[in-house]
């Protein structure tokens, strides 16, 4: 569909960016396009899709879960 540029350990980087796909996490959805990282990398979920999505990282449990200032409803901010 498009590129991007990456900006990498190894310098700037040209990657392939594809049409929208629906992501399901946790009975959540959205779409999103996807950028092609290359086969070396782990599949990255990032920072867009999580906001959307109403999710948080509890880095001490090492768990995915929703926002807790929103209970158990995805929403959305808007300032």
């Amino acid at each position: 569909m498009d590129e991007v540029v990456s900006q990498t350990t190894n310098g700037p980087k040209q990657r392939n960016v594809y049409e929208s796909v629906r992501l399901e996490v946790q009975g959540r959805y959205g779409e999103f396009n996807v950028v092609d990282v290359g086969e070396q990398v782990p599949n990255l979920l990032g920072q867009i899709p999580l906001e959307y999505l109403d999710f948080v990282v509890d880095s001490k449990n090492r768990k995915l879960i929703p926002n807790p200032d929103h209970g158990d409803k995805q929403m959305s901010e808007e300032y």
